[in-house]
């Protein structure tokens, strides 16, 4: 069971690396988000190894949500950018434009508009990325 988590990290990562395009910043930014899923994949292995193996690891939580709660403040601009709502320095730093821009995307995406990017704002930025 062990070797189906392996191929799927390997599908994973390989998935990213087939379809990253861009700047060095977005590659980076998927690089660092294919990290973070494996992290959490790993995590998973790890705590599932002691109890046993369950392919539960695979339904206990979608790799959105997980990918929601592990973006990073440059992954948030830089999706902010790709969908055409920021167009500031991608430098990780959470200023006004960046809030005004995540207030234009709540707007805009029929979310509570408060100009912070919460999980719902972050799962509606996934796709940006």
């Amino acid at each position: 069971m062990r070797k189906t988590v392996f191929a799927a990290l390997a599908l994973v990562v390989l998935a990213g690396c087939s379809t990253t395009r861009g700047t060095g910043a977005s590659i980076e930014n998927r690089v660092q988000a294919l990290e973070n899923r494996i992290q959490v994949l790993e995590s998973d292995v790890q705590t599932q190894g002691a109890s046993g193996y369950s392919s539960d690891v695979f339904t206990s939580k979608p790799v959105s949500d997980v990918a929601a709660e592990t973006m990073s403040k440059k992954q948030i601009q830089q999706a902010l950018k790709n969908a055409g709502y920021y167009d500031g320095t991608i430098d990780g730093k959470i200023g006004p434009r960046t809030k005004e821009a995540i207030k234009e995307f709540q707007k805009s995406s029929g979310l509570y508009v408060d100009g912070v990017a919460g999980r719902k704002t972050k799962e509606n930025l996934l796709r940006y990325l």
